[in-house]
């Protein structure tokens, strides 16, 4: 990835209240919703998500049982028992969905073969343009974290059918609330974090949310320092008109951070050998970000209806200086080994407008649930670049003296040019939908919906005109059948459209991606609707996907890489559980199986995407002693791999299967205080992150053994 690629947007909308299963908002639902997850004694039978209303999918408060796609939920005590304070580390443990760590600071997610580019706060959202995701935003923002797996467009209006994750936002509580914690770990850690909702009187609430976070990192040279603070306020204007404001911040400052990554080869096509710590980044290498959200949410309850209007303002602004390493190293001399040595700085700015109507509609002798809704957004980014120009730097490239110095990553940082502004874009999306769940019979009903999509996207981006226009109706439907009281079956239909910022090698964009995804299932509840199972199977084409094909040196911006349109075809299973098999004995998790095919070049496509994958985690407690639970997680994947071409023949490289474990323990040691310690990689597994960067040969090592202590007080 380079600076023609280097900025995509992440869309970050937000609405403030819990929503109860008719999709109003209540305080009482956020409590006790919040009381069973945050605050539950381990003892306690909770399933959350299985009766709680998930509205990502198709914008209706539907439950697990009657959505015809395959769920997944980390909640609140999941996120505090395995300290799953970052995005990244908890989206890690979802079924069916891979983090591509390609860099310390940007990473890539990807579900069923695709992209995950589908990112939303309490269901309102669009997708990620240009698919990569910036920073390591933190999880203490929100309650739980929602992930659909399989089609979006119905109320996103663009987006890949891989999967929408969806942020559920913590909100004011009726009652006085505090969750105060303090963390302590390897590679100097630690973190400190605070959450208090206060009740000002009967009508009004505030809940206030801080984290302050700095470690260092089994990289060398990599620090990190993050602060998080939110406010939230909600307030009955009427008793059926309710207002709920909020802003939050998250500001990360990283030292040593990396613009691509190790280069894995060198020039006799020989691999090199490396440390784990050894981090390609010089040590002033820096990508410092700043995230902004303000929004607002006017809703009105009438009998069966809700009505919501919702205004979010979302700011994002980042002052990287940094090194993109590339080349084959002669392992002999030392020579052939190069930077690409740049400052940036981008500010880019997005107004959501979304307004929507919920309710129950009565016809033909029955009662079926109805969703419209409209949103419009604009977005409009710049950013600019700077490159280096001392003399050791040529057109911004670093030749390094010899790659075989111990210190071959560390050199002085040049000088730099002016900053110029190399992207200057806009892109509007205005889109209408409805969405109706329809109940036929006591056993068989039908989501059925659409959305029309209308958007514009102009602009210039590092010397290339853009100008997207297009418009798209996607039509969705899903059928479900209660075969018995506790077995479903479904089956699901939809289109696929997703505009791409990508450049064939003439400069110009590539047109947007087209396609269809279907999907077939069985969903339990057993165990006295203690346990949530499904099985799944999945089709999925897409037409026109941005795939690399090669780079080329532009002497303004540094090197250009462009692609071509391809068709894919993805096809898999997928099982899953999630619940308690006794009172107090949690079990979740799952096994994918995906096959992926180039239809384009008649090949195996995405090879860096593992085509099986098995995660789980399982809790026990035992109430009489203090609470005092026990559990482990883990996560499987099939090996990846990736044949880079630049040497003849190709030489490929690969990651083995290989599998990482996590350990958990946890006690109560005084009321209301409780001690939790967790050890990360026990086995100290050594493997890739990821191998997406292909052909250029580019990988980084992930963390090793690592063990974290934390204290938290909860009142």
């Amino acid at each position: 990835m380079t600076s023609a690629a280097y900025l995509s947007l992440v869309a970050t909308p937000t609405i403030a209240h819990a929503q109860s299963d008719d999709g109003t908002s209540s305080k009482s639902e956020a409590k006790k919703a919040d009381a069973k997850s945050d605050s539950a004694a381990p003892g306690d039978i909770v399933v959350t998500g299985v009766n709680a209303p998930t509205t990502s999918s198709t914008g209706l408060p539907l439950k697990f049982m009657e959505t015809p796609q395959s769920v997944t939920i980390i909640d609140q005590k999941r996120i505090q028992d395995y300290a799953l304070t970052n995005i990244k580390d908890l989206v890690d443990q979802v079924v069916g969905v891979n983090v591509q760590r390609e860099e310390t600071d940007r990473t890539q997610f990807d579900a069923r073969g695709f992209d995950v580019t589908n990112f939303q706060i309490d269901g309102i959202g669009l997708p990620l343009i240009g698919n990569l995701y910036y920073g390591d935003t933190d999880s203490f923002l929100y309650d739980r974290i929602d992930i659909i797996r399989g089609a979006n467009g119905l109320t996103t209006g663009i987006g890949n059918p891989s999967a929408t994750i969806n942020y559920v936002r913590k909100r004011p509580l009726d009652g006085f609330h505090v969750n105060a914690s303090v963390y302590g770990g390897s590679w100097n850690k630690w973190r400190a974090e605070a959450d208090v909702s206060v009740p000002l009187n009967d009508k009004l609430a505030v809940r206030l949310i801080g984290a302050h976070e700095e470690s260092d990192s089994y990289l060398d040279n990599y620090h990190v320092n993050r602060d998080v603070y939110g406010i939230v306020m909600a307030g009955k204007i009427t008793p059926d008109l309710t207002l709920t404001v909020g802003y939050d911040r998250q500001e990360n400052d990283d030292k040593g951070a990396t613009w691509g990554s190790l280069t894995l080869l060198y020039s006799d096509g020989t691999k090199i050998p490396y440390k784990r710590s050894d981090n390609p980044a010089p040590s002033w290498a820096q990508w410092n970000t700043r995230e902004q959200q303000a929004y607002t949410e006017l809703a009105y309850k009438t009998g069966d209806w809700t009505m919501k209007g919702v205004f979010t303002f979302r700011r994002y602004q980042d002052v990287p200086i940094i090194n993109y390493q590339y080349g084959f190293p002669d392992k002999e001399t030392g020579t052939g080994y190069y930077g690409d040595i740049a400052k940036f700085k981008t500010d880019d700015k997005r107004y959501l407008y979304d307004l929507v109507a919920n309710g129950t509609v009565h016809v033909l002798g029955g009662d079926h649930k109805l969703v419209l809704g409209a949103s419009y957004a604009h977005d409009r980014t710049k950013q600019w670049q700077a490159l280096g120009n001392s003399d050791i730097v040529s057109n911004s490239y670093y030749e390094y003296p010899d790659f075989n110095d111990p210190d071959r990553f560390q050199f002085a940082e040049p000088a730099f040019g002016a900053y110029n502004l190399a992207q200057n874009a806009e892109a509007k999306l205005l889109r209408l939908y409805a969405a109706s769940q329809i109940h036929f019979t006591s056993r068989l009903k039908a989501v059925v919906g659409a959305s029309w999509t209308k958007y514009d996207a102009p602009g210039t981006n590092y010397g290339a005109t853009l100008s997207t226009k297009a418009t798209k109706f996607n039509p969705y439907a899903g059928v479900l059948y209660d075969i018995t009281p506790f077995l479903t079956a479904y089956v699901s239909y939809t289109t696929i459209f997703n505009p791409q910022t990508e450049q064939k090698i003439d400069h110009t964009q590539l047109a947007p991606l087209k396609g269809t995804n279907m999907e077939a299932g069985l969903k339990a509840n057993i165990f006295d609707k203690r346990l949530y199972a499904t099985a799944t199977v999945f089709k999925t084409k897409e037409k026109g996907l941005a795939t690399y094909i090669g780079s080329e040196v532009d002497p303004v911006y540094g090197n250009f890489y462009y692609y071509e349109g391809q068709n894919i075809r993805s096809q898999g299973v997928e099982a899953e559980v999630a619940g308690h098999i006794t009172p107090n004995w949690a079990l979740s998790g799952g096994y994918t199986r995906i096959w992926l095919k180039n239809l384009t070049t008649d090949s195996h496509g995405r090879t860096f995407i593992p085509r099986q994958t098995f995660k789980a985690s399982t809790t026990y407690t035992i109430p009489d002693l203090h609470n005092f639970s026990i559990g482990t997680q883990m996560r499987w994947q099939s090996r990846i791999y990736s044949n880079v071409t630049s040497f003849t023949p190709p030489v490929t490289i690969s990651q083995h299967s290989y599998a990482i474990v996590d350990l958990m323990a946890g006690v109560d040691i005084l009321q209301n205080l409780r001690a939790t310690v967790n050890v990360r990689n026990v086995t100290n597994k050594l493997f890739y992150t990821s191998l997406a960067y292909g052909d250029s040969a580019l990988a980084l090592y992930g963390a090793g053994r690592n063990v974290t202590g934390s204290l938290s007080y909860r009142f």
